[in-house]
């Protein structure tokens, strides 16, 4: 059974079930409040004879006799006037016929008439039974108006139920109309259509879901997207160095070129090649899964970065690039220096690659609060702004014009980026054209509760710790 009619049944069953509880209550109180009213009225006029009787009893001496005579004295004048003769009946305290007016032999029917004691002085003297038109009147607008309500009121809640299951029908196919477009956009995306979005503009739980479906898929047709330029650029990545061994291969097959070391040169660049590509990717599938093994010791940013200045000044000093660090002091971190290293050497020497021949390379390691950061600025033509949001993507390149050989195989920043975020850090970049880029790494100085039993260094001082 569908959510909606699930609703509806609810709903319905809800809006009968206080129809039935009203309809009872409201009978039930207008008959009770109809009927108190009904006697109220019947016993005023009852008591009026019961009155005159009491009287006439205590004035008589305690005795009946003569109590007709006063009777019909009394009602003459009405029953000239009336189109129904009074009925009336005596009875005395046993039960014996003392006056009969109308009422032939035997017990009247009670439910024509009214019936009281007379009483003197709390002892009972006699009964009275009196029936009038006005008596019997009462008794059939009682029927006649409790019908009437009864029907009015029925019809009513008959209406008013009818209406209510209607907006009943209507507010579940409203409440479910959201749930309705989810599923059918679920469904686009299980056949591979990743372009559905829900617009469901309500701040609900039901737009709370809208949304999240939106950011899922919108996540998804990036991580497809992604997915497939990543295979076109492994194919791209590949085909270059295949194509160049096999030639090699065929020609030296062919007997146009022997096996020699300068001819297996070009053969083994190749492969070292695609070794370094195949090792890459898989480093960085590591890093994307979190499963890359990290081997954290306490280590002097500070030193790691000069070492790594110190390799690649020779091969700034041939570019004439001027390469510095500037460090005012230690900064101990808890990292796998062999990760962090492959990251430093991944930005120094790709500014190295992308700074001009007289420019400047600056390498600032600090200490900002809990995070210890380092930042590497060049003086290169700067990134195109557009390119920004994509410079950490597997195999971009910002000048599509370098070649592999001179712009790498575009896996160096997002290896940066996946091994940085790994130590729980953050990577970022700044750029203006014509000015230069700067990246900044920035790595918690704080341990986190699994490594906070790792003994310090004895080279570093407690409170360059902590």
């Amino acid at each position: 059974m569908k959510v909606r009619d699930k609703l509806f049944l609810g709903m319905a069953a809800l809006i009968l079930f206080m129809a039935a509880v009203f309809l009872t209550i409201s009978q039930g109180y207008v008959k009770h409040l109809f009927q108190q009213y009904a006697m109220a009225a019947r016993q005023g006029q009852v008591q009026q004879w019961e009155q005159l009787l009491a009287y006439y009893y205590v004035q008589n001496d305690g005795s009946w006799e003569g109590v007709g005579q006063f009777v019909t004295a009394v009602v003459s004048q009405q029953l000239a006037t009336k189109k129904e003769p009074l009925r009336f009946l005596l009875l005395d305290s046993q039960r014996r016929v003392v006056l009969s007016l109308g009422v032939g032999g035997g017990h009247p029917d009670l439910g024509t008439g009214w019936e009281v004691p007379v009483t003197v002085a709390g002892q009972t003297v006699g009964i009275l039974w009196v029936s009038d038109q006005n008596i019997q009147g009462l008794a059939k607008i009682e029927g006649t108006i409790l019908h009437s309500m009864t029907l009015a009121t029925v019809t009513g809640v008959i209406l008013t139920t009818v209406a209510a299951l209607l907006v009943a029908a209507w507010l579940a196919r409203r409440i479910t109309e959201p749930l309705r477009a989810l599923i059918d956009a679920t469904r686009r995306i299980q056949k591979g259509d990743l372009g559905p979005r829900l617009s469901i503009a309500t701040r609900d739980e039901f737009g709370e879901v809208a949304q999240a479906f939106n950011e899922m898929a919108l996540q998804l047709s990036r991580i497809e997207e992604t997915r497939r330029h990543l295979v076109a650029d492994v194919a791209h990545e590949l085909r270059t160095p295949l194509t160049i061994i096999q030639g090699q291969l065929e020609l030296i097959q062919q007997g146009v070129k022997r096996a020699e070391p300068e001819t297996l040169l070009p053969i083994q660049d190749e492969v070292m090649r695609l070794t370094r590509l195949v090792g890459d990717l898989h480093q960085l599938s590591l890093a994307e899964a979190g499963r890359l093994p990290l081997e954290k010791t306490w280590t002097d940013l500070t030193a790691l970065a000069g070492r790594i200045v110190d390799n690649f000044q020779i091969e700034a000093e041939a570019k004439e690039i001027t390469l510095t660090l500037e460090a005012s002091d230690s900064i101990p971190v808890y990292v796998d220096p062999h990760r962090m290293t492959q990251v430093i050497v991944n930005l120094v020497g790709n500014a190295l690659r992308y700074t001009p021949t007289g420019g400047a390379i600056r390498i600032v390691a600090r200490q900002e609060g809990s995070e210890a950061i380092l930042a590497v600025s060049d003086t290169g033509p700067g990134i195109r702004p557009e390119h920004l949001p994509h410079i950490f993507d597997r195999f971009f390149r910002s000048d599509e014009a370098r070649s592999r050989e001179e712009g790498g195989t575009g896996l160096g920043l997002a290896i940066a980026k996946e091994f940085v975020e790994a130590h729980g850090g953050r990577i970022g970049v700044e750029s203006k054209l014509g000015k230069g880029t700067t990246f900044t790494v920035r790595l918690p100085k704080d341990l986190t509760v699994s490594d906070r039993t790792s003994p310090r260094p004895d080279g570093f001082r407690r409170d360059q710790q902590d």
